[in-house]
């Protein structure tokens, strides 16, 4: 099956998943027939999509793990170094440098436990047909179900409609937009303490090659938390 083949049938079907079927049944030849039998289009696109988190999830992990493993080494690096802490934006009293990303520590390994855990709740597929009865596949559907989702090392739904619950996705969207938000406290922070008038912390300039304007030769802006900050 061809992805152009794919394209050609749903230039006349307007239809995506039917084109794959009808395409997959012309490659199948006397054993199409039974090319998507009992089953609906999102039984193959929320599978689909199931799959697709997965994958993005354990890349998120990954990184999670390396930004951590990095701030840890900061934090330990620097947990004798003094600095002013400072409440409401004024000066309170004397913190560590080690302590500010020990706090930064924490909240991204509570996100790693978040994302651990709602996981099995996101890679979730199905295949029980058009309203989520399995009528179409008869009395061994909720079997069927389960072999399928366990060889795709999906988690099978108690109980779906023609669509898996988009409440998990929600869950999954609400917890980047937690982890940006962390993101973007600390890199603001950094922006923060990088002022002029501050000076305690800085991005790496290299000063034969970086250019912080194009009028003020003396200028080190925080470009990499800036364009962080900006996405």
């Amino acid at each position: 099956v061809t992805a152009d083949r794919v394209d050609e049938i749903e230039r006349e079907t307007r239809h995506d998943i039917m084109a794959l079927t009808k395409a997959m049944a012309e490659a199948a030849g006397d054993s199409g027939w039974c090319i998507h039998l009992g089953a609906t289009s999102n039984d193959i696109v929320d599978s689909a999509v199931a799959l697709q988190i997965r994958d993005s999830i354990l890349l998120q992990q990954i990184t999670i793990k390396k930004l951590l493993a990095t701030m840890c080494d900061l934090a330990e690096r620097e947990r004798d170094t003094v600095m002013l802490g400072r409440t409401h934006g004024q000066a309170a009293v004397p913190i560590t440098f080690g302590l500010k990303i020990a706090v930064w520590v924490d909240e991204f390994r509570r996100h790693l436990d978040r994302l651990d855990e709602l996981t099995p709740r996101v890679t979730t597929g199905k295949f029980l047909g058009a309203v989520g009865t399995g009528a179409a596949q008869g009395e061994n559907a909720f079997e069927l179900q389960n072999l399928i989702m366990n060889n795709l090392g999906l988690q099978t739904p108690i109980a779906t409609t023609q669509v898996v619950g988009r409440d998990r996705y929600i869950e999954w969207v609400a917890w980047m937009a937690n982890v940006s938000t962390s993101i973007e406290k600390a890199l603001q922070e950094v922006r923060n303490l990088q002022r002029s008038e501050i000076a305690e912390v800085g991005e790496y300039f290299d000063a034969e090659k970086q250019v912080g304007s194009s009028t003020m030769a003396h200028k080190k802006n925080p470009i990499t938390a800036e364009n962080a900050c900006g996405l």
